[in-house]
């Protein structure tokens, strides 16, 4: 089964640059195999594959803003959640304006501790 050299674009300016590799049949299934292995989590915005040894590079056809899939899967990264912490205090602070915050003691637990349950 051929090697093919998956080269990837992080942005738009970037020349395309060897990322990785798969085994492939032919350059459409090295195409498939690279998309779906390489840039499923939008790591760049154009991609291609190259025989190993031959110089003729089989670019991918997939447009910049679907590649890696238009569903927004930001929640899979730690970026995803910068600002998280800081959005619940301010929505806490405006229900409280509005006196829509309970405040008093936490109900106990429905669940038994370890101490309460018979070996």
């Amino acid at each position: 089964m051929p090697v093919w050299e998956v080269l990837g674009r992080r942005t738009e300016g970037d020349a395309l640059a060897v990322v990785g590799g798969v085994k492939a049949p032919d350059a459409e299934m090295a195409l498939l195999l690279a998309r779906e292995t390489h840039f499923r989590h939008k790591e760049g915005v154009s991609y291609g594959v190259r025989r190993r040894g031959e110089g003729h590079i089989h670019e991918g056809t997939w447009p910049a803003n679907e590649l890696g899939g238009v569903t927004d899967r930001s929640y899979r990264r730690q970026e995803g959640y910068v600002g998280v912490g800081a959005q619940m205090k301010r929505v806490h602070r405006e229900l409280a304006a509005r006196g829509l915050v309970v405040r008093g003691p936490t109900p106990p637990s429905t669940r038994s501790s370890r101490d309460d349950v018979d070996d």
